[in-house]
């Protein structure tokens, strides 16, 4: 049976808040309104990374959200 998500990874200690993921895949991101900072929705920390396994549907919008973040703190693994 064929694998229908993909994880993204964020090393949200490091974000600068420029909303550019929110606006790429708004199902998956949000901003913060105490920080400022990005949000990985239904993300959990682990380690120092925040993690979320996300459906296929949204990797190409996140592919965009993690070429456009100028921290370059997103990763996406199949």
């Amino acid at each position: 049976m064929a694998n229908h998500k993909f994880i993204i990874s964020q090393q949200r200690k490091n974000c600068i808040g420029c909303g550019s993921c929110a606006m790429y895949s708004p199902e998956c991101w949000k901003i913060n309104d105490q920080d400022g900072k990005a949000d990985l929705v239904g993300g959990v920390q682990k380690g120092t990374v925040i993690v979320a396994e996300v459906g296929m549907e949204y990797l190409e919008e996140n592919k965009k959200a993690a070429d456009v973040c100028p921290m370059q703190i997103i990763k996406l693994n199949k």
